[in-house]
């Protein structure tokens, strides 16, 4: 019995049918962590490349932050010693500026001038000659180092004295806890500049020096419009702690990894470095890595399908083909394949040991059903010859008696019990013993009850059996072997008196699962009339059998006795089983 397949429709389930599906499906399924924790990598990789951006500028920051910061504390810490100096606090104006002009000739490459302003922004010293009459007291540095009474920065300007562009820082001058004035300085922006070309760094990045107004100073080959956008800018150098790392866009639009490092309280280092190509390399890592993978994975899918295929799918295939090739009765087996799985030798076994055990149980079935044949056929001998015997005992008595209407009586039981006999012996001579071929049956039986009645077919009376190829099964055929003695013997009897001649035909033909019967002779014709009086049972027994065999009897009588019986042919009980 095959089992029904499942939805066609139903592409999961027509993938799980197979060998080489369910164990791609494992696959899949086996292969979800490694996808998980190599996607996990990938991932974590692509954020790393990502971030190099980030981590160069930091860290290049921090070496500019270093080395630019300890100008800036030098600045610092000269401007300290020279507020505690006695050429700056108690020394005349010659003095002070003889002074200032020769530290200035020691540091003339980072400086571009000292000089000393009283309390009121009024010059006092100067190391350049100095002969305005500005006031300096609302410059932006001297106004926080007095607030502050601490070091001070101010902006990017062009010295008032050297005309070169400097950074001023300043420090107060306390005398008895007072500030009696401010110690200044101008260094040179120029210093940053060469300070920075002469470093080892070389990478592509972009340095700036940003004052407290949020000007920036170049200290490397960068464009204005590499600077993050103004906005961005001032939260950098608003920043409290001073050092911020971000990825934004440039003015220009193009990507920047900034990082920020504060020098003074009012003086920023900003590092640019761009990260388009990091990026490009970060999603060409990324998509080297998937690439990878889906290759790793496509490749054990392939091997898992091949490995299935030629260890699991080929021996099952091999060993399926076997199975349909195998034909009860003969031995299950074939030559294993290399290699084959224990599981598949185990199954073979199983097979083959099945096998035997079904050839085994067929050749006792055999046995068996030849013992009931025998039985069957002895018993079908038998019933026959009691049957004759039966039929011979009717017959002798017939003999014995002097009343013709019971003789004649005595001489129809005996032919309906010699109509069975030839049935039986029918039976067992085919072998079949649960159906008959209907037609040498018929002509068998006719030319019996002409024998029966002293008649010869063809001589004063004419048989003709017209019948299909037809199988009838038992129990259809005793009532029919008795529904067509009834109507023979009658024909005979009182179709053709007085040695009339004429025809009787019997005629069986199938339409599908119908058979229709016609017994027909050109005679005198049937004595309805006393047969419906009572005179007889024949009618009586006809239409019982008609009944029996699941049909309704028609009977004309004009110009000759025609019966017509329409049932439906039943079939073998092994065919209803089967069906």
């Amino acid at each position: 019995m095959r089992l029904p397949a499942p939805p066609e429709g139903w592409a999961l389930n027509r993938l799980l049918r197979g060998v080489r599906g369910r164990m791609l499906l494992l696959l899949m399924v086996a292969s979800v962590p490694v996808v998980g924790i190599a996607g996990a990598n990938a991932i974590l990789s692509y954020e790393s490349e990502l971030a190099t951006g980030r981590r160069t500028a930091t860290i290049l920051g921090d070496v500019a932050a270093a080395r630019h910061g300890s100008t800036v504390e030098s600045l610092r810490q000269t401007l300290m010693r020279l507020s505690e100096d006695r050429h700056v606090r108690t020394a005349s104006r010659e003095e002070c500026g003889n002074f200032l002009r020769s530290l200035l000739a020691l540091h003339d490459t980072r400086y571009s001038n000292f000089w000393v302003l009283d309390a009121t922004g009024q010059p006092l010293c100067t190391a350049l000659p100095y002969s305005g009459s500005e006031n300096f007291s609302s410059r932006t540095y001297f106004r926080e180092a007095v607030e502050r009474r601490a070091f001070a920065l101010g902006n990017f300007v062009r010295g008032p004295v050297s005309r070169r562009p400097v950074i001023v820082g300043a420090v107060p001058l306390m005398v008895d806890g007072e500030v009696r004035g401010v110690v200044a300085a101008g260094l040179l922006l120029d210093y940053f500049v060469h300070s920075e070309e002469s470093s080892h760094e070389r990478a592509a990045r972009r340095l700036w020096l940003i004052d407290r107004d949020g000007a920036a100073l170049p200290l490397t080959q960068a464009a204005a419009a590499e600077l993050p956008s103004r906005e961005v800018l001032k939260d950098i150098t608003s920043e409290p702690d001073g050092s911020v790392t971000l990825e934004t866009r440039a003015v220009s639009g193009a990507e920047f990894a900034y990082a920020s490092a504060r020098l003074e309280t009012d003086l920023h280092l900003l590092v640019g470095l761009p990260i388009g190509e990091i990026r490009r390399a970060a999603h060409a890592v990324l998509l080297r890595r998937a690439v990878e993978l889906a290759a790793f994975l496509f490749g054990c899918l392939v091997v898992i399908v091949l490995g299935a295929d030629i260890a699991i799918a080929r021996p099952l295939r091999a060993l399926a083909e076997r199975v349909r090739r195998w034909r009860p009765g003969a031995p299950f087996g074939g030559k294993a394949l290399r290699g084959e799985p224990d599981e598949v030798r185990a199954l073979e076994q199983a097979f083959t040991d099945a096998a035997a055990a079904i050839s085994a149980r067929e050749e006792e079935l055999r046995a068996a059903l030849r013992q009931r044949d025998l039985l069957m056929a002895e018993i079908h001998h038998r019933v026959k010859n009691n049957l004759q015997i039966v039929a011979s005992l009717l017959n002798l008595q017939a003999n014995r008696l002097r009343d013709p209407r019971a003789k004649a009586e005595f001489a129809t039981a005996r032919d309906r019990v010699q109509a069975l006999a030839t049935l039986h012996r029918h039976l067992y001579t085919n072998q079949t013993f649960e159906v008959i071929a209907l037609r040498p049956f018929l002509e068998e039986l006719g030319q019996q009850l002409f024998a029966a009645l002293g008649e010869r077919p063809g001589q004063r009376i004419k048989l003709v059996v017209e019948a299909d190829e037809l199988e009838i099964v038992t129990d259809q055929a005793v009532s029919l072997a008795l529904l067509i003695t009834e109507t023979v013997t009658n024909a005979i009897k009182h179709g053709f008196p007085d040695a009339r001649s004429g025809t009787i035909t019997i005629s069986v033909h199938a339409e599908g699962e119908e058979v229709t019967l016609k017994v027909q002779d050109d005679g005198l014709g049937m004595r309805l009339d006393d047969e419906e009086a009572g005179q007889g049972i024949g009618l009586t027994l006809i239409r019982g059998f008609a009944q029996h065999l699941g049909g309704e009897i028609e009977i004309r009588g004009a110009g000759g006795t025609e019966l017509v019986l329409r049932f439906a042919l039943r079939r073998r009980e092994a065919e209803t089983e089967a069906g």
